[in-house]
């Protein structure tokens, strides 16, 4: 199941909406919403290595050779993975492996930053005052791998292209940001936004393609960033090499990649155990599920894998704040998220992930506090157990379900665990055959908190987050953003539609024979992989 598109779509959807009434339930299915592992690719898999074996064999026709010790040769080549690809065209893949290796042929116009702030790459951004408009203007040195400069044409182009594109195209819900692209001279272009917004700034993080590119197939890239395309074995494997004209691959460094097409999350895992690749990016729950997967080297950076404790409102009971409220006083969410997760999630009090520059970290969740709980759940009355609902493939959230149900039962109101595959965990929601659940989701990086508080199936109705919300959507200077960020945050944690637990983080393992830094960005996995060095 391809998530990201249909989440993206979902929250763009979203910002278009605003209700004119108090509360309320919709009823939508939440399946395209959640997910149950924070796997990418959401597939489940029985591992079995000798499958693996056979698979990666039928993918990798030509073993590589390697000694003893299994490591790759040092003959190098830097060897990474991804899927069969459809396309090597970044504005129409829809991949998300495929999309980390294109990363390396194309460069995106913007990037984020560690505090999650859009920032200039491939062109200096020079927003309008009230953020309506911005002037992106191409770097000096900016070549395409043919030689030709990149223009401001090519950055028109791109939009044009992206909205065009298929809807499940991983950078298709960019442009719906974008009204139109001004050129202004060869090298500057004018992006003109759908609304004056801080927050329009997050369109610009896709990349852009060349106009000239005149490739029917396109499978023979193009590209301006840090490496070049060589080769294609449309059945094993892409050769890239390093790109001499990129504005900022220089010196030493990895001069030559061998990227191997697996089919599944399983065989990468395998491939990588085996030293036949020799990276791997991993969410904190895969990394966990294969603890025993080898690697000295290794690289844990923020994420965007949002766990909460969710409600079912169709329960008179949990549309009274006080009631979840009081659930929330009774579990303690710091201990179970500091001893679960370890140092590879960050606490969080609200779906804005605390390391986004704008979230005010002085707002706080409702702390543990069982005679404050007791008080506010002393006149709810239930008929039967609660019953507490999370998923067996994702163990932190089975404990967390199990630790949840015991502290509502020591606070006065019965309840149960039941801790189930992922099948029938998405069928119950659909059905609402639940009280209280233990979900996750993958949120885009530019806050959009607003799926919990619309209504949509699992999520009640909330007018006062709403109007919160519309402020920060349209705060049009980094003052009236930061100032409605803050009372959006606030007023999250006083109405609770959700129980916020912590945002994931993930990491990029390397193999033994690499010796640099890895330093993944947030959104571009492998960034820096031109700076890598191997051991001599």
């Amino acid at each position: 199941m391809k998530m990201g598109g249909v989440l993206i779509l979902f929250f763009m959807a979203c910002l278009l909406f605003f209700a004119s009434c108090g509360y309320g339930v919709q009823r939508i299915s939440p399946s395209g919403l959640l997910y149950a592992t924070d796997n990418e690719e959401e597939e489940t898999w029985e591992y079995c290595e000798d499958c693996c074996e056979t698979l990666y064999e039928q993918y990798v026709i030509e073993p590589i050779d390697q000694p003893q010790n299994n490591t790759i040769q040092d003959d190098g080549v830097l060897r990474l993975h991804m899927r069969p690809p459809l396309t090597l065209n970044p504005l129409l893949n829809e991949d998300v492996t495929v999309a980390r290796i294109l990363q390396l042929i194309f460069e995106p116009l913007a990037v984020l930053d560690n505090e999650f702030r859009i920032v200039g790459h491939l062109a200096y951004l020079e927003f309008a005052s009230d953020f309506g408009s911005v002037n992106a203007t191409i770097r000096e040195g900016a070549i395409w791998s043919d030689g030709m400069p990149v223009t401001a044409d090519d950055v028109i182009f791109s939009i044009e292209f992206l909205k065009n594109a298929p809807n499940a195209a991983i950078y298709k819900n960019n442009v719906s940001e974008i009204a139109d692209a001004i050129r202004i001279d060869s090298r500057t272009v004018q992006i003109i936004f759908t609304r004056a917004s801080v927050m329009a700034g997050y369109s610009l993080n896709f990349p852009i393609i060349p106009q000239h590119w005149q490739d029917e197939n396109n499978m023979n890239p193009i590209g301006s960033g840090p490496f070049i395309f060589e080769s294609l074995n449309s059945t094993r494997s892409m050769t890239l090499r390093r790109n001499p004209h990129n504005f900022r691959a220089f010196g030493g460094g990895v001069q030559e990649v061998e990227v191997i097409f697996l089919p599944n999350s399983e065989t990468d895992f395998h491939a990588f155990e085996r030293g036949r690749i020799d990276a791997i990016h991993l969410s904190l729950t895969e990394w966990t599920r294969h603890a025993g997967i080898r690697s000295p080297n290794y690289e844990v950076f923020p994420a965007m894998y949002f766990e909460f404790i969710g409600f079912n409102f169709t329960r008179s009971i949990f549309r009274e704040v006080h009631t979840r409220q009081g659930i929330a006083h009774a579990f303690n969410a710091n201990d179970a998220v500091a001893s679960l997760y370890l140092a590879h999630a960050v606490r969080t009090a609200t779906p804005i992930h605390p390391f986004n520059r704008a979230s005010d970290n002085s707002v706080s969740a409702p702390i543990y506090d069982p005679a404050r709980a007791a008080a506010l759940l002393g006149t709810v009355r239930i008929s039967e157990p609660l019953v507490v609902l999370a998923n067996a493939e994702n163990t932190q959230r089975a404990s967390i379900a199990k630790r949840l149900a015991e502290s509502l039962t020591n606070a006065g109101l019965s309840s149960v665990a039941e801790i189930v595959p992922s099948e029938e965990y998405f069928a119950r929601l659909d059905a609402h055959d639940f009280d209280l659940f233990v979900g996750g989701m993958k949120l885009p990086f530019a806050p959009a908190p607003q799926i919990f508080f619309q209504g949509g199936g699992m999520f009640i109705h909330d007018f006062a987050l709403e109007t919160a919300h519309s402020a920060l959507m349209f705060a049009s200077t980094e003052v009236a953003y930061t100032q409605a960020m803050s009372h959006l945050q606030q007023a999250f944690t006083d109405h609770l539609p959700i129980i916020s637990l912590a945002f994931k983080h993930s990491a990029i393992l390397s193999n033994p024979r690499i010796s640099s830094t890895l330093e993944p960005a947030p959104d571009h996995v492998f960034l820096n992989v031109h700076e890598w060095n191997f051991i001599p």
